[in-house]
């Protein structure tokens, strides 16, 4: 199995801290962002790929100097002022015919993650999804209907939990799963394209698995009060 880490954004909600520091290289209990995110998939991939984008060379001298002996590698998206479809459709060619878990690089998971929380099965699609707190407003909302997915939409006015930014992909679905993909990347603007348009497509016919996650302790950076809670609660 492959695990694709999304790292290709610059960060912009973080203000003047990524105007020479990547979000994913933003510090944390003595580690990076990104760190957390390789840690846990390393625990139940063979392989990881990190997507580069912004301030690439940063974030590529981090892996070469932090992660020397795992089998951890970087790809580049070039389209910097696209959706993450793009970061996704960067390392699509590196996936080739293995199942792989999506991930973020701003989502700071502990190391059991994988093991415990969202256990990857082995045929299907899954996502990782949250409903025992408060959705905040900005978060991507899902509607769930005998544990399938039947949409998912920052703006859905009634919904059922949250969707924290992780995918799983079986071997036997990468053929549904790439479809989809594809059928979005034709009829969207790619600057807006995201990976969550793929998972709202897949909903119209092949719903993806809604696993509810609890008791998952994690943070989410986007902004720098995101940063600050995350350091505060995160200790070296």
């Amino acid at each position: 199995m492959i695990g694709v880490i999304l790292a290709a954004g610059r960060g912009s909600r973080l203000g003047d801290a990524t105007e020479s520091l990547p979000k994913p290289l933003m510090a944390v209990a003595g580690r990076t962002c990104l760190d957390f995110a390789i840690e846990a998939l390393l625990a139940v991939a063979e392989n990881v790929i990190v997507v580069t984008g912004y301030r690439a060379e940063l974030i590529e001298d981090h892996i070469a100097r932090e992660w020397a002996e795992t089998p951890v590698r970087t790809v580049r998206n070039t389209q910097l002022e696209a959706g993450n479809l793009t970061s996704l459709g960067a390392a699509r060619v590196l996936i080739g015919q293995d199942s792989f878990v999506l991930t973020n690089a701003d989502h700071l998971f502990p190391g059991d993650m994988y093991t415990r929380h969202f256990a990857l099965g082995e045929s299907g699609i899954g996502i990782a999804c949250e409903r025992e707190r408060p959705v905040l407003p900005d978060e991507m909302k899902v509607i769930e209907k005998d544990g399938l997915l039947v949409a998912i939409s920052k703006t859905l006015p009634k919904y059922d939990g949250a969707y924290i930014g992780t995918t799983f992909v079986a071997q036997n679905s990468l053929a549904t799963y790439w479809d989809a993909f594809d059928r979005v990347h034709h009829r969207y603007d790619i600057a807006s394209a995201s990976v969550e348009m793929v998972l709202d497509e897949l909903a119209q016919s092949d719903a993806p698995h809604i696993h509810w996650l609890s008791g998952l302790k994690w943070f989410e950076v986007d902004t720098p009060e995101d940063l600050a809670v995350a350091r505060e609660s995160l200790t070296v």
